[in-house]
């Protein structure tokens, strides 16, 4: 198990880019993948609360939470970004272990 892998400044090349206004512009940043795809994630979350579902089963309000300090890192409910510190890239044995430890 290892921490995602931190994307650099170098990578990201943040810049401020014109907005066709004279003396306005917006922050830009390059598009990097922290991770490639089908890499296995592990993130932390915390019951905050529960809403009733259309069907009336029970959905549970989620707080995104940092593995090293607990605290919350923030919620995007329909994309998730992948932050170090955050989210831990796992393999499918990690998994598998985690999964014996909690069935006992």
């Amino acid at each position: 198990m290892r921490d995602v892998r931190k994307i650099t400044p170098d990578e990201e090349k943040c810049r401020l880019e014109p907005m066709g206004v004279p003396g306005m512009g917006m922050f830009k940043v390059d598009f990097v993948k922290p991770e490639p795809e089908g890499t296995l994630v592990i993130m932390l979350f915390r019951v905050t609360g529960y809403d009733r579902d259309c069907d009336g089963s029970a959905m549970a309000r989620l707080e995104r939470l940092g593995f090293g300090d607990m605290e919350p890192s923030g919620w995007e409910p329909t994309h998730l970004g992948l932050y170090p510190g955050c989210d831990i890239v796992v393999t499918e044995d990690d998994v598998r272990e985690l999964a014996r430890r909690v069935a006992g």
